[in-house]
């Protein structure tokens, strides 16, 4: 069995750092018979500074029968202690997620190429998307000058989870990036049957479980919810807060919301909670400026919510397939016409999206090629 060293900024017993974390969480467990994973991360959650009170830390914690997991304290997060565990770790693959972290992207890229690691996969979680690389240009930019400069990425594969994000990277990295590409995996469940949930005409219970930030297009959300004056309509709004000031922004807009439109702030959310969440809500509602994957939105398909989304996501043709909306962004007045709409719908209508949602995510799941496409990143070319 091929051992895999993987970093990663955050990971369980964690959740709030959300699709990162998701992907591949969802990887490990369903290779559980096929690979085994150590896994360098942080011995703290997403935007927190309090450690877990439930690992060892600063030690390798064996969690599942394919799994150890080495969690950094803060305190011996340094260079010296990376290159000693690296050194002293036996591995065949080494599997790097994002790009931009200097502990548990670039840093372990320069030490397992010391080592002579013959494979080195680089997850880059739609972080060389138009929509990312608009946040903070400057820096960004510059980064992707100085890996070209440094030869970082030379020898190095990429894991893109669509041919749309391998032309992002190529973009970014080079047009001769060695790129894999291979769909993220659902979590590794069985679906429970549909299941019937009240809605009344002029009634709409709408949810995001993202990070509050400009990517995830909070503020704009909110904005839209300005113009949707009919019947009444809850906002359920779960996930960590990135941006303070941002989400002042978003706050100082609920005074003026139309008095039939509430929101509500719910925090984070653990993952194993998520589905339990969604199935309390209509629809999932997520105008996100992008996402390479999107593990929310197939979750909300598996808890049988359609969802109301933009395009700028894998998930297209909605409409057609009557699981919800996916709009363009520019089409503000589309977006409140479908709000409308989804306000409107009767129990008979709104039961035929949520029958269609979860036999979309059915679909997806069962979809036996998933499994093979991610093999190949960690299997040398025949």
């Amino acid at each position: 069995m091929k051992t895999i060293l993987s970093f990663i900024d955050w990971y369980l017993p964690g959740y709030k750092a959300g699709g990162t974390l998701k992907a591949f969480a969802n990887q490990v467990s369903h290779f559980e018979n096929d690979y085994k994973f150590k896994i360098i991360t942080r011995n703290t959650d997403y935007c927190e500074t309090e450690p877990y009170n439930n690992v060892d830390g600063d030690n390798w914690n064996n969690t599942k029968k394919n799994v150890d997991i080495y969690y950094f304290s803060a305190k011996n997060t340094n260079i010296r202690n990376f290159k000693k565990l690296v050194r002293q770790t036996d591995f065949d693959v080494a599997y790097i997620h994002g790009v931009y972290s200097f502990w548990y992207s670039i840093l372990p890229i320069f030490l397992v190429k010391r080592k002579k690691t013959k494979r080195i996969v680089v997850v880059a979680h739609g972080m060389f998307g138009t929509h990312a690389i608009s946040v903070k240009t400057g820096k960004k930019k510059l980064f992707a000058f100085l890996t070209k400069l440094t030869g970082l990425y030379r020898n190095v594969y990429f894991h893109a989870a669509n041919n749309e994000e391998a032309d992002d990277i190529r973009s970014v990295v080079g047009k001769n990036t060695k790129i894999i590409v291979a769909e993220e995996l659902p979590m590794k469940m069985k679906m429970d049957e549909w299941e019937l949930r009240k809605k009344e005409c002029g009634e709409l219970k709408l949810v995001s479980i993202a990070r509050i930030s400009p990517e995830k297009n909070t503020k704009f959300a909110i904005e839209l919810l300005k113009d949707c004056k009919n019947g009444n309509i809850v906002y359920d709004i779960y996930g960590p807060v990135y941006n303070e000031g941002y989400w002042g922004e978003c706050k100082e807009l609920f005074d003026q919301l139309p008095s039939n439109v509430k929101i509500n702030y719910k925090g984070s959310i653990p993952g194993e909670e998520v589905l339990d969440a969604l199935r309390k809500y209509h629809f999932m509602f997520l105008p996100t400026t992008g996402e390479n994957f999107g593990h929310t939105i197939l979750e909300s398909f598996m808890a049988s919510t359609p969802v109301i989304i933009s395009d700028k996501t894998p998930w297209q043709n909605l409409e057609q397939k009557g699981t919800g909306w996916d709009i363009s962004l520019s089409q503000k007045d589309l977006f409140v016409e479908k709000l409308n709409t989804a306000v409107e719908l009767d129990q008979k209508q709104y039961d035929l999206l949520s029958q269609n949602a979860l036999e979309y995510a059915k679909e997806f799941v069962n979809d036996k090629s998933l499994i093979e496409q991610n093999k190949r990143l960690f299997e040398d070319e025949k």
